[in-house]
């Protein structure tokens, strides 16, 4: 989708690495490494981080590996803590992409970011980094977040009358994604359930949490404001909800398109690893936007010259460029 050599899988451990010590998380990212060296590698299969992960504990499988392999090869694993291996701007990568997306899709509908407010589902990396970047990057307003609070055991959407400040609330928020709700409501926050973000008065809708958030029945808390959806989690959206944003004109930027900003940047780390070179942040963002933007007009061009959705568009892109590379390596013959 956003033209690098590299595609994606998903796969980990059924576990609450917040219930584990640090030993025990560190064994068992070493002891995943032992069972699976053999089906891993810098020119076979590349892990990135993804749900419960962070850059420690990529840094140990990346150590483990390299410990086994006989070797350093900080190339094994992307997500990697800066200094052993990891690139600037990894941590930011998918949040950003995310808010990249939304702008060119603002263009195309002729909607000023500075006048526009997002509600936003989860508090993860995901979210944090598109509420920052949605305000200072866009110049807009950040309506609410929600995150799972692991003490309570339920999840809560935290808003504010002046906007979200994404940075206050990181600060009073732990590795887990929840945030310190006392904190909270001293600063001003108001509280409310963990699905109030869905109907809030908005023109951005960013789910950035799990799958299937917004469904047959979600969505229809939707404000009649709303005029994009950004899917910055992976399958937020069912097919029947899928079916309501076409009916009424709501602007989709697909999961795989809107989030593809953390593997790209795990590319550019990758890049940076075979190098032995490191580039700055800037730099590092610079080429996250332009590899985003290209994909996001690649896709927009397909949807306008074929009539379809967004959704549907990224698919033919996708598909198109896997079916030129099978051509181009003679795995296809006669046109497809």
């Amino acid at each position: 989708m956003v033209d690098i050599p590299l595609s994606g899988g998903k796969g980990g451990i059924i576990v609450d690495p917040s219930k584990l010590s640090v030993n025990e998380k560190e064994h068992l990212c070493r002891g995943w490494v032992q069972q699976m060296i053999r089906n891993i590698g810098p020119r076979q299969d590349i892990p990135a981080p993804d749900v419960g992960t962070n850059a420690q504990m990529m840094g140990w499988m990346m150590d483990e590996y390299s410990r086994l392999s006989g070797e350093f090869t900080p190339g094994a694993f992307t997500g990697k803590p800066v200094g052993s291996g990891g690139s600037q701007g990894r941590t930011e990568a998918t949040g950003f992409g995310v808010v990249y997306n939304i702008r060119e899709a603002m263009k195309r509908r002729n909607i000023d970011p500075k006048n526009s407010v997002a509600a936003i589902q989860g508090f993860g990396n995901v979210a944090q980094h598109a509420a920052m970047g949605f305000v200072d990057i866009l110049g807009g307003k950040v309506a609410c977040v929600s995150c799972w609070d692991r003490n309570d055991k339920k999840s809560y959407t935290y808003s504010h009358k002046d906007g979200v400040d994404a940075k206050f609330l990181l600060s009073i928020t732990d590795q887990y994604g929840t945030v310190d709700k006392a904190k909270a409501i001293a600063a001003g926050y108001a509280v409310e359930d963990g699905d109030a973000w869905i109907s809030k008065e908005v023109d951005v809708l960013i789910p950035a949490a799990i799958e299937n958030q917004i469904n047959a029945e979600t969505v229809k808390k939707i404000s009649s404001r709303l005029k994009i959806l950004a899917e910055g989690a992976n399958g937020p959206t069912t097919p029947e909800a899928d079916e309501y944003f076409k009916e009424k004109g709501i602007f989709l930027v697909p999961d795989f398109l809107c989030n593809a900003g953390g593997v790209t940047t795990s590319y550019f780390e990758g890049v940076q690893n075979d190098m032995n070179f490191y580039w700055s942040k800037q730099e590092v963002l610079g080429r996250l936007d332009e590899k985003i933007t290209a994909a996001f007009n690649a896709v927009y061009e397909m949807s306008e010259n074929k009539k379809v959705y967004m959704r549907d568009a990224a698919y033919m892109v996708a598909i198109q460029r896997v079916v030129d590379a099978m051509q181009m390596r003679g795995w296809l013959q006669g046109d497809w």
